[in-house]
């Protein structure tokens, strides 16, 4: 297996789409970074680095997504798989040497966006105030949750021969799980009392009342399983530094990466490659 991933190295090393996604990161983050100092020098306000240090993380999905889809879609579109299993390599090894190329790659955004963030941010807003344990936990959750987001992307290439449709799908999930991430975000952000303009007489106060759009019981308790399981929920949570279930999140991303792997060398043994 130690060929395939050389190989592999090789190519992503020198994908249009991989040096591209780095070079988005570092945009995005100096954006993210500098718009934030020009707030805090206008409003002078006193701003802290630990609420941008993984803002990255909103597009990770889709950044992986578009890089995986190409990375994968381009073995089958070129033949390349076809070919490494008449030479000899097992599927098992062709199937983890991609996923291990692809869970790299998480990992390298991922690390380059943290020393992006760190290398222009500490001179603008000075090094991060939170504990050195819950960065290094935060850390921890970030490379699972990529990895995470790597094994799903590459079992989807490599059940589907078609490199548009890898694309497409691919994309699409990555859309939609940050769409949902959005929609369990804001429901269980609603604060439980809110200030409502109650008239008596003609007069108008502010009387506070029960919010009717917050969440309780079971269907919090479900709103917030999957805001912890879903990986684009899991990094909503971090790149707002409201993680409440640090070691849950971590739990889910490795029941992800496992089960998509497993599934994906069951299904990929048994598939016809033409």
């Amino acid at each position: 297996m130690s060929k395939l991933l050389v190989s592999n190295f090789i190519r992503i090393r020198c994908s249009l789409s991989f040096c591209l996604s780095l070079a988005f990161i570092l945009v995005w983050n100096a954006f993210m970074l500098f718009s934030s100092y020009e707030v805090m020098t206008k409003y002078n306000e006193k701003l802290a680095l630990d609420g941008m240090l993984f803002s990255f993380l909103i597009i990770i999905g889709i950044i992986l997504s578009v890089i995986i889809s190409l990375f994968i879609g381009t073995d089958y579109n070129d033949g390349t798989i076809r070919n490494k299993i008449l030479v000899g390599h097992s599927r098992q090894h062709i199937y983890l040497s991609n996923f291990i190329t692809c869970a790299l790659v998480g990992v390298i955004l991922s690390v380059w966006g943290i020393i992006v963030n760190l290398a222009i941010g500490v001179p603008l807003f000075g090094t991060p105030e939170m504990a050195l344990n819950g960065m290094t936990l935060l850390i921890a959750d970030t490379l699972l949750v990529c990895i995470a987001y790597a094994s799903v992307y590459n079992m989807i290439g490599m059940l589907c021969s078609s490199k548009s449709h890898t694309v497409m799908i691919c994309i699409l999930i990555s859309v939609v799980l940050f769409f949902a991430s959005v929609y369990l975000y804001s429901s269980l952000s609603q604060p439980e009392i809110i200030d409502a303009a109650v008239s008596v007489n003609g007069n108008f106060s502010f009387e506070q009342m029960p919010n009717p759009m917050y969440l309780t019981g079971i269907k919090r308790q479900i709103y917030q399983f999957f805001m912890d399981f879903l990986p684009s929920g899991q990094c909503a949570q971090i790149a707002n530094l409201e993680v409440l279930h640090p070691y849950r999140l971590g739990v889910y991303s490795i029941i992800i990466i496992a089960v998509t792997n497993l599934f994906g060398l069951f299904v990929f043994n048994k598939k016809d490659i033409k």
